[in-house]
């Protein structure tokens, strides 16, 4: 009996074990589902050919506007962004 009650435990805990991997596998699919949707991977030439303009924009509106404010509109902005891209893949 003991060894029964000692097998059926064993074959509990591995099954416990196993449901608690695909568990984990499931979370770390959709931790990366929603990755993809907030910020997909950029494609390398676009970001290399759009940085400099970018870093000339960034440092022309500082210069106007102010360096804590463009941050705070910076802010709002990818927020706002990221917002959308949610939106448009919960479609």
């Amino acid at each position: 009996m003991s060894g029964e009650r000692q097998a059926v435990r064993a074959e509990r805990k591995a099954l416990l074990s196993t449901r608690a991997e695909l568990d984990r596998a499931r979370v770390a699919l959709a931790v990366h589902q929603i990755k993809v949707v907030i910020a997909p991977v950029p494609e390398a030439d676009r970001v290399t050919r759009l940085r400099p303009a970018a870093a000339i924009l960034a440092g022309l509106a500082g210069s106007f506007a102010g360096a804590p404010r463009l941050a705070r509109w910076l802010r709002v902005a990818s927020l706002a962004l990221a917002a959308l891209r949610i939106v448009r893949a919960w479609k």
